[in-house]
């Protein structure tokens, strides 16, 4: 086929695509596409550039702000003689180090990396930590006495006593509702077909650091005519990300901007898997 040919093919597929909707339509669409592609330019500059795989083991689907690296497992050897990683509530390299006995459900941790004056990488004093309640459903399935309802409240009140403040009251936990992906959400492109997410922000201060912990999925509601939006506790996975925020931290705006988009496209199967297989990661063998 001719190039005039190929041309007049595809100039009569335009007219016929455009003719469909309408010229106001086709220009609305080409508006909503430009604003998008703006949008996904900006959450890529402040976003790694995919998902973290250290936690998708849990069901988890997480791009973390660019400044985060994540802390890699401790590994030790098990009675054949082989290299297994420490899970990460029993790993202190991993474990806040503000807080002396661990915090419960640890998953993950990262720490920052931001460049000082003269543009050269350095370690920063921000940290990330992914918290859940899914070792507590492996333990009830393994016959342990554990309630895998009360990990948010556990976790609350156990960061606060880290660092040395009093549990906030059910009325400072703050109900977030957070447009996933920008209001631009498309349903057949993401993993859970949920066009919002719903945190619940608990929020700490001590000695000049802002520990910022979202509990997802929403606890509960200050507002009442928003309470229809948050899902019952009930038989399900509970997750928490924790931003720990010194009042001196390094590019502040970067930092929030991370942060926000972090909450958009932050994903979880809160299913609770059936537990039936073996190994300590979990992944596709225990039901995900």
């Amino acid at each position: 086929m001719g190039s005039d040919v190929r041309a007049t093919v595809l100039w009569g597929l335009l007219v016929t695509t455009i003719g469909g909707c309408g010229w106001p339509q086709y220009e609305s669409r080409m508006q909503a596409s430009a604003e998008y592609f703006d949008y996904l330019g900006k959450a890529q500059s402040v976003l790694m550039d995919s998902d973290d795989d250290s936690v998708t083991s849990y069901g988890v689907q997480i791009r973390v702000p660019s400044r985060f690296r994540v802390i890699p497992s401790t590994t030790r050897r098990n009675r054949d003689g082989e290299e297994v990683a420490i899970p990460a509530d029993q790993d202190r390299a991993r474990q806040p180090r503000f807080a002396r006995n661990g915090l419960p459900g640890l998953l993950g941790s990262w720490y920052s990396v931001v460049r000082n004056d003269s543009g050269k990488k350095k370690r920063g004093i921000s940290r990330m930590f992914l918290f859940g309640n899914y070792q507590r459903y492996r333990d009830r399935a393994d016959g342990v006495n554990v309630d895998p309802q009360t990990f948010a409240d556990d976790l609350v009140n156990d960061l606060a006593d880290a660092v040395g403040v009093a549990p906030p009251g059910e009325a400072e936990w703050q109900y977030e509702k957070v447009e996933k992906i920008g209001g631009y959400y498309i349903a057949s492109g993401g993993s859970t077909g949920v066009k919002d997410n719903h945190f619940t922000l608990v929020k700490m201060e001590s000695r000049g650091t802002e520990y910022r912990l979202y509990l997802y999925p929403a606890r509960r509601s200050t507002d009442r005519d928003e309470a229809e939006d948050v899902p019952a506790p009930d038989e399900e996975l509970q997750f928490a990300l924790l931003f720990v925020v010194p009042r001196k931290v390094s590019e502040p705006a970067r930092l929030e901007s991370g942060i926000k988009y972090c909450l958009e496209w932050f994903e979880a199967v809160t299913d609770v898997p059936s537990f039936d297989g073996q190994g300590d990661g979990g992944g596709s063998d225990v039901g995900f």
